[in-house]
């Protein structure tokens, strides 16, 4: 069963702690569904096991010169 906007923008807030007026709850419930539809686009369940491109080895990056 889907949650709907509104529920889960009161549940997330509610989460957090949060309160705002009705204004800014409206903006939000509004907005979810495309925020939601961004964030969900960006996982990529086929590089779960590829080793990124770019690493930080904390190793080499500050030798003493």
């Amino acid at each position: 069963m889907a949650v709907s906007p509104n529920d889960m923008v009161a549940a997330l807030l509610s989460a957090a702690q949060l309160t705002v007026d009705a204004h800014e709850f409206d903006t939000m419930v509004r907005d979810y569904p495309v925020i939601r539809a961004a964030a969900d686009s960006l996982y990529l369940p086929e590089l779960e096991f590829v080793e990124p491109a770019v690493t930080f080895d904390s190793r080499t990056a500050f030798l003493p010169v």
